[in-house]
Order: structure tokens, then sequence, then C-alpha cells
């Protein structure tokens, strides 16, 4: 028996006690206001799960956690296209990390992708009985209830949360002579308050810690609360109503509806023009209406100084994939390593060719993997 339905008639809490109760197998698909979400359940038991997010991809935990750098990441890529492998098994194959380990992370990952989904507010799901998955992965065997609990406890954190860091806009800065006062932190701690800088947004220090929203901005309350960092701006200038239009032009975008999309997004930033997801999408769309034609395997380098780089005033985004550029990495090579959707990359990427930033070559004969393999 399949189910259908809108998030906010049926909660993803009361979907999964369903699935558990009724000791369900098959495939329940969630499509987010950004991404879609599809976790995999054998006899109620949770036994994988995928996303769309590149936020949420195995290579991305595995950078967070520092058990393997960008170039080892992108040269299991590589392996991994080349042979059809699992990524996991090319880097326990290569030494660079446990089986037990990666294990571990898989599921983390898929614990950390279903929590995310109990923080949407807008969304629609849909479980199809007896579907396997089409997806590759290591099987696990997840208990449902927990899943449930620790869920449920981060929404009511999160109202909390929200309560003080309002939006991926807001911005802290860290309060030395309280820090002086308890000393020794943690790890995780000392690493947040490193970053802060009174002008870094929460969603630059996502970005940065390749942390989930929840995990960055858990992390800021926390030291909030503790007095040790002060929030210079509560941020949250996106509300429901601009929410709704993104999930409208995202809808357009989907069904190729190109213009309406981009007229869609022109509206929305005419009223607030700094919304960074509004920005980024407009900047997608534009990017596809104009059908510049990249070459993946075009191999970028800076062309200007790193003094006229730091100047450029590059969004975070911009940032990321310009200070990845190396003169040996092709397009194809910064985009698998990157925590961004693909569409978003190369809209980037074609804004930096315009504005001078960045110039490409052409692509070495063989392509530039060879020298990863």
């Amino acid at each position: 028996m399949g189910l259908k339905g809108e998030l906010a008639t049926m909660g993803l809490e009361d979907i999964l006690q369903w699935l558990a109760v009724g000791k369900k197998s098959g495939v329940l698909e969630l499509v987010g206001f950004l991404h879609t979400k599809r976790v995999s359940f054998h006899d109620g038991r949770i036994t994988g799960a995928w996303s769309t997010d590149p936020r949420e991809y195995l290579g991305q935990y595995l950078l967070a956690f520092n058990r393997i750098t960008e170039a080892q990441l992108r040269e299991a890529l590589a392996t991994q296209e080349d042979e059809n492998q699992l990524l996991g098994r090319i880097l326990v194959n290569r030494q660079l990390i446990s089986e037990a380990e990666i294990r571990r992370i898989v599921q983390l990952k898929v614990e950390e992708s279903i929590y995310d989904a109990f923080l949407w507010d807008i969304g629609t799901f849909e479980f199809r009985d007896g579907e396997m998955p089409n997806q590759r992965s290591v099987m696990l065997s997840l208990d449902v209830t927990g899943i449930v609990l620790e869920g449920a406890r981060r929404v009511d954190e999160w109202k909390r949360i929200r309560q003080v860091i309002k939006g991926g806009d807001a911005v802290a800065d860290a309060i030395s002579e309280a820090i002086a006062e308890q000393l020794p932190l943690a790890p995780e701690d000392a690493d947040m308050l490193a970053r802060l800088d009174g002008h870094k947004t929460v969603d630059q220090l996502v970005i940065e810690m390749r942390a989930s929203d929840f995990k960055a901005s858990k992390l800021l309350f926390d030291l909030h609360e503790r007095g040790l960092v002060r929030i210079l701006q509560a941020g949250g200038r996106l509300g429901e109503r601009s929410s709704l239009q993104l999930q409208r032009a995202r809808q357009l975008v989907e069904r190729q509806k190109l213009q309406e999309a981009q007229e869609e997004l022109r509206t929305l930033l005419t009223v607030d023009p700094k919304l960074p997801e509004a920005s980024r999408m407009l900047e997608v769309v534009e990017h596809l209406l104009e059908e510049t034609k990249l070459d993946e395997g075009g191999v970028p380098e800076l062309a200007v100084s790193i003094e006229e780089l730091m100047q450029a005033q590059l969004g975070p985004n911009e940032a990321f994939l310009a200070t990845r550029v190396n003169g040996v990495w092709s397009i194809k090579d910064i985009i698998s390593i990157s925590p961004f959707p693909h569409d978003e990359c190369m809209a980037i990427f074609a804004k930096l060719l315009k504005r001078g930033i960045l110039r490409v070559q052409k692509p070495l004969a063989g392509g530039t993997q060879a020298a990863f393999r």
C-alpha cells in the first residue's frame, strides 16, 4: 500500500511511525523546498537514505571529519566514475579509512539527512510500497523509534535557536574576555570561535565547516547561551511569504519555465535585494537562459592577482569555488568536491569568467582526470 501527501498535513514523525508499525518495505520520497530525499525501508527499519543536496554526499562528510583531503576525494571520485565502485570501497582499498569508519559515517549521514527533513516547513511525501532503492550504498538496519525521538527533539530545539539566530544571514562575534575565563574549550567550540570575526554570516560558517544549518546554528546558540559570543545581527530576512515565492520559482525552473522563474525572483529581490537563496537561484536561471556553453573539462585559472581576488567582493559560494582553482583541476573536478548543486556551480563559473576573474584553458589531451588515477 502506497501513501502520498503534504508534510503539513501528515508530519514526518507520523509517517515514519506508520512505516515502522506496519513493517513496511519500500522507498519514501520527500520533496522539499530545495532538495529531494529518498529513504529506503525493509520490514519497517531504515536501510539507507539519499539526497540531492550535495552537502549530504558521503564525500562532504568525510571532508568535514578531516578523514580525507579534497585531492584524495577528487582522485577517488575519478576512479568511481571509471570503475563504478562505491566511494567507500575505493577509500578502504586505498587504506585511507577503515570499513568500520565508513559504516559509522554512512550511518551518521543517513540519520542527519532524515533529521534535516524534520525541520522542513514545506514539502510533500510519497511512499512507494515494495520499491527497491536504485542507489548502491552500505545497507543499514536502523530502528525508527530513536530517529523519531531525536527528530522531534531537534524540532523543539530549532524553535529555541530561531528565537536568537533567526536566519542564515545572522552574524556573531566572539567575546574574548569571557572566553579567557572558560578555558580550555571543547575542540568544536574552539573551532567555531576561531572562525567568528564579526562579519561572517551563519551561511558562510556552514560552508567553511561543511556543517548542516542545524549544527552550525546549534553550536553558535550554545556559545551565546554560555556568554561566549554576542549576536550582532539576528538575521531572518527570509520570511514565510518569501519562502513560498522561492518554492514557486524552484518549481518553475524544474518545469523549464525559466522566464517566469526569472520574473518571480526579480520581484522577490525588489522587495529584499539581499536574499541569498533568491540571488543564487536567479544567477542559475539567468545562466540557463543565456545558454552559456562551458566545457566542464576546461581547466580554470585565475586571471587576476590574489590581492585583486581578495578585493573582488565575492559571495561565499563564489569564494569557495574560486579558491579551489589551481590551474590543474578542471571545472568538473572542482564541482565534484563542492557542497553546491551542479547548476549553481556552472552559473558561478560563468559569472566569474564574465567578470574577468577567471579564464579557462582548453582541456588537456585525455582529460585532467588522468593525473589523479
